[in-house]
């Protein structure tokens, strides 16, 4: 927990062939992604056309495009508040093919937020027959960072580092702070902002 972090050229075209492992029908939602509709990963009870849910040990082939520079993620789009609670996602970084398109910095790193819900030493149960939680999800008790509960990270003084956030949590907001650094927001879900600003979280 998190998946693989897919790297990917601004313009490139990857196949991804999804086998479903998991113990209930799926699929995979390529989340902000802009690519055919029967790529997407949206079962067919939510619209009209687009993809049928994969069953267990099935598969399905799919072909993304990556027309945008930026961060975007991949989960589940059936049973969210069940399969994603147990850490089926991961963070797709597009590099954009103008060099210029973010300030340089000297490193990049993903950070994928979540939090789960446990019981005892272990994840809550959830209900087989479907969501017993608001909204899809529920708050959890134990904060993670990339997968871990106590995430560090060592940063030189004067180093800059560009951090690719992820909210992965089913209902949980972050209020993301770095005391003692200077934070200047560059972009959020759409890309780059039109004018980028020092902020304090």
């Amino acid at each position: 927990i998190p998946g693989p972090t897919l790297r990917v050229p601004q313009g490139a075209e990857v196949t991804v062939d999804f086998t479903n492992a998991a113990d209930v029908e799926t699929t995979v939602h390529w989340h902000g992604l802009r690519l055919d509709n029967r790529y997407d990963g949206v079962p067919h009870g939510e619209h009209r056309g687009m993809q049928a849910p994969i069953p267990v040990g099935g598969g399905f082939a799919y072909r993304l495009r990556f027309p945008d520079p930026g961060v975007y993620w991949y989960h589940p789009h059936i049973r969210e508040d069940y399969t994603q609670e147990l850490g089926l996602y991961g963070n797709i970084v597009v590099t954009p093919s103008d060099p210029a398109y973010w300030a340089p910095v000297d490193r990049e790193l993903v950070l994928v937020l979540d939090d789960v819900l446990l019981k005892g030493d272990t994840i809550a149960p959830f209900s087989r027959t479907g969501s017993n939680r608001t909204a899809m999800g529920r708050y959890g008790d134990v904060l993670l960072v990339n997968g871990q509960t106590d995430y560090a990270l060592a940063v030189a003084r004067g180093e800059v580092v560009r951090l690719y956030l992820t909210n992965t949590a089913n209902v949980r907001p972050f209020n993301v702070r770095i005391p003692g650094a200077r934070m200047k927001l560059v972009g959020g879900d759409g890309g780059r902002v039109e004018r980028e600003q020092l902020v304090t979280e």
